[in-house]
């Protein structure tokens, strides 16, 4: 009833003044946290209209605030990848982002902190009402009450009335649709939870993500990498079949931490850091790999690795140390290797045996990796739970689970004849005479 309503809602006249198009930036709204002079930027497209915002803006900031002075955030209001949408639900982000922009004007350009926590409470303001029903307000005349539910003093109210209407209004409404139509070219016009890696070198990446963005960190990662690789490069990210050579400090093993199969001297070593036992990408992660291990021995080391400080981070950091306490790791990473729907078919006979443990002063919540001499961590700083990298690494280098599900073929290549030498020997040569 409310998407009804709000479809059926008037459609606003053409004002004559909205054909004067100047608008000064500082009419516009502009919301960067982090170093201005960092060499990428985080670019979090959010769009009122749609739940779970306040989810993928919270952890977006988590994700810059692991990496200060690499990674700044901005973000921008869109109608979430379609280029047009009925006037009521443009209303609405009009109205964010009027409550952004008049807590910058009251707040000053020194006070970052109100304009986050506006940001914040303006984001679980349309969490806990619905996006629908607040927009439903607006149309019925409700500014008022949203304003004194968000704690606005009457000056503040008045700023963002000031930005819905006229020609500041006039404005936001053209930056609106300005960032909409250009989003909505990347998408194809279909609607998407994306953010875009923009960096120094004027390289723009789209990544389609979940609120969650439990994919982003590898991501960036992979982002970054690119310029050391190719600086050209545009649309995809170099990975060569062979992996035999190894960079970074990820080619390495932490016997420490996690769950480790498999010794330092094994050729390939694969290291996966997940913040959850239930994340979605591990077991296509696992299985592959558990089954190259059985097929190969001798050839791969696998570990695995709880990162973050949430609670399903250290329940999975407490269970991986029981499994590696009582020489089940093995079992434990063959357990989490299959579907979820298989895992629970065996979950409590397994958390028998291992929940005691992990319950135990023999665990604990927090296990930093070996630090090397300069005391960072295998990805360059600080050792800790909070700042371990996401995904998954192959000698060293971020791979996709595309890569693993080729994972015979992408270790085996330089260890095995290729194509074109096995099509030059003659006697493979006469197959093909006509």
């Amino acid at each position: 009833m409310l998407a009804s309503a709000l479809a059926l809602g008037p459609r606003a006249e053409a004002d004559p003044s909205e054909r004067d198009t100047s608008c000064a930036a500082a009419d516009e709204l502009f919301v960067g946290f982090g170093d201005a002079a960092s060499p990428a930027a985080l670019e979090v497209y959010i769009d009122p209209m749609r739940t779970r915002q306040l989810e993928l803006w919270l952890e977006a900031r988590r994700i810059a605030g692991e990496r200060p002075g690499e990674l700044r955030i901005e973000l921008i209001v869109s109608r979430g990848g379609v280029a047009e949408d009925v006037p009521a639900a443009d209303a609405l982000r009009q109205w964010f982002m009027a409550v952004v922009k008049a807590a910058q004007l009251r707040a000053g350009p020194e006070q970052l902190a109100t304009a986050s926590a506006t940001i914040e409470d303006a984001l679980r303001l349309l969490e806990s009402q619905g996006p629908a029903r607040v927009a439903l307000q607006l149309q019925r005349g409700g500014a008022a009450g949203l304003a004194r539910e968000l704690g606005f003093d009457a000056d503040t109210e008045a700023a963002v009335a000031a930005h819905t209407r006229g020609a500041k209004g006039r404005c936001l409404a053209r930056q609106l649709d300005r960032d909409s139509r250009a989003l909505s070219i990347r998408t194809m016009g279909q609607q998407a939870t994306v953010v875009i890696i923009a960096k120094a070198s004027g390289e723009r990446l789209l990544q389609h993500v979940n609120p969650e963005l439990r994919e982003l960190r590898t991501q960036l990662d992979r982002a970054m990498q690119r310029t050391q690789v190719n600086p050209d490069a545009s649309d995809f990210v170099p990975f060569g079949p062979s992996l035999g050579g190894q960079s970074s400090r990820l080619d390495q093993t932490f016997p420490e931490t996690g769950v480790l199969v498999g010794g330092r001297a094994l050729p390939h070593r694969l290291l996966i850091f997940v913040e959850d036992e239930e994340h979605g990408a591990l077991s296509h992660w696992l299985e592959p790999a558990m089954r190259y291990r059985s097929d190969h021995p001798g050839e791969l080391s696998v570990q695995l690795i709880a990162a973050g400080v949430g609670s399903r981070a250290v329940r999975l950091r407490r269970r991986l140390c029981a499994a590696r306490s009582l020489g089940l790791e093995v079992e434990f990473l063959s357990h989490l290797a299959q579907r979820p729907g298989v895992r629970r078919l065996y979950e409590t006979d397994l958390d028998s045996v291992l929940q005691p443990v992990a319950d135990s002063q023999a665990c604990s919540d927090s296990e930093p990796l070996n630090m090397d001499r300069s005391g960072e961590g295998p990805d360059g700083r600080r050792s800790s739970d909070f700042g371990h990298p996401r995904g998954a690494w192959l000698d060293g280098r971020p791979i996709s689970r595309g890569d693993l599900e080729s994972l015979e073929w992408q270790l085996g290549t330089s260890q095995t004849q290729g194509l074109i030498d096995w099509l030059l020997q003659p006697t493979n040569m006469a197959v093909f005479e006509f």
